[in-house]
């Protein structure tokens, strides 16, 4: 191991990690707010259908993500590990600006839930993307202890819901129920974008990977995925379908307390901050595929 092989595998796992940890951070403040969103974009009257219809807008962006995933992590594969992750984290910004300005029913009527929703598709497109490519720019980054350097990843995204929760405890504590409904809401939104400069910078100086470099380059990962590991395919999704089980449940949580227990709301935000840092809140499979392909998470 050289020197320049260790200076390398840290700088991947800066860039990967504030690129996750922004993107992840994008998604999961949604469900932070939900009650918020679920009142200014869909005013039913019934309270507990629009919260439906909030969730089910959130669920949208994971519904997309396996699509995001083979598009995404196919274009890795072709052009380069480098060009993917800057990709990702534009669509990423991209998709956060749109949920920042969103006009609320009020302004445009369902016209802002549409809007919600495409901000949600494309979020979750770039997500699935990002986790599979990324971590397959740390395996073949890393000199040594590449399951070591991959875990970045999933801590990232714990980082990320303790990221959320501060904000839903700070902004819910420190404003008025009116100021949090008119604009507060907005600010995580438009702290994200602040920081995507950042990790777009750090992502342009990164140097593509030698073991891509030196790889066989396949003209359709794809097909070669499913013609053959169709069976590892399976596995890994059905893995990561158990373990992503407690995040769902972290970031639902602080909502039904609320809701439906009557906790005051920075008491639930609360056990987000707790939660987050918890090795099993990000859980993820973290294998490469032949073809060179991280499963996307």
């Amino acid at each position: 191991m050289t020197a320049h092989q260790l200076k390398a595998a840290r700088k991947a796992v800066i860039s990967s990690s504030i690129g996750a940890a922004l993107e992840w951070f994008d998604i999961i403040v949604y469900a932070t707010f939900a009650t918020v969103i679920a009142k200014i974009f869909y005013p039913e009257s019934n309270p507990t259908f629009a919260l439906i219809l909030t969730f089910a807008t959130f669920a949208i962006s994971y519904i997309v993500r396996p699509l995001g995933g083979m598009v995404l992590g196919s274009y890795a594969d072709r052009k380069g590990r480098k060009a993917a992750l800057t990709l990702t984290l534009m669509l990423m910004m991209v998709g956060t600006l749109i949920m920042a300005i969103a006009p609320t029913y009020e302004m445009v009527g369902v016209w802002g839930a549409l809007i919600i929703l495409l901000s949600r598709l494309i979020q979750g497109f770039s997500a699935g993307g990002e986790f599979g490519t990324a971590t397959a720019f740390l395996i073949e980054t890393a000199p040594h202890k590449k399951a070591f350097y991959a875990s970045w990843q999933v801590a990232s995204q714990g980082a990320s819901m303790l990221l959320a929760s501060a904000f839903g405890y700070v902004l819910t504590t420190q404003l008025s129920t009116q100021a949090l409904e008119s604009w507060g809401w907005r600010v995580p939104f438009f702290v994200g974008l602040l920081i995507g400069p950042v990790g777009l910078y750090i992502r342009a100086r990164l140097e593509e990977t030698e073991e891509f470099v030196a790889a066989e380059k396949v003209k359709a990962p794809l097909a070669t995925l499913f013609a053959g590991h169709y069976g590892r395919l399976l596995t890994g999704s059905a893995i990561i379908g158990v373990a992503t089980i407690s995040v769902y449940m972290i970031l639902y949580m602080p909502t039904f307390a609320v809701t439906n227990l009557g906790i005051p709301a920075d008491a639930a935000f609360l056990g987000g901050v707790a939660a987050g840092p918890s090795p099993c809140s990000g859980c993820r499979w973290s294998g490469t595929w032949p073809t060179g392909s991280a499963l996307p998470g």
